[in-house]
């Protein structure tokens, strides 16, 4: 499937579209890995940022997740307003990482502000 120049639909909006319509129609079943972006760019017809985008609309419905490094998955029905426990143990990672940048950061600054 490709996009259609006839619908009026932003490309992003037609492939987030047709893979909401698969994922409804089980095509892809609840937990299971959606195809790289690679792969659905090519499916598609389109560049890989039109996939990321499509992707990020059906993430911001609660349709899919995902896993940085892992991949998108879909989600249960249900599911959409709970964050699954490996995204709330991500974010969690995400946070600790930037909490101790921000840190050294704070530090090195007050050293930096010392020395003058």
């Amino acid at each position: 499937m490709t996009t259609s120049t006839d619908d009026p639909r932003p490309p992003y909006v037609q492939v987030a579209g047709a893979l909401r319509d698969e994922i409804q129609a089980a095509r892809y079943a609840p937990g299971q890995k959606l195809p790289s972006v690679r792969a659905l760019a090519e499916r598609f017809g389109v560049a890989p940022m039109t996939i990321t985008s499509a992707l990020r609309m059906l993430k911001d419905e609660g349709v899919v997740s995902s896993i940085h490094g892992r991949g998108t998955f879909v989600r249960e029905q249900g599911e959409s307003q709970v964050l699954a426990e490996a995204e709330v143990t991500e974010l969690a990672d995400r946070v600790a990482r930037l909490d101790a940048t921000v840190q050294a950061l704070s530090e090195r600054l007050d050293r930096l502000e010392g020395s003058r």
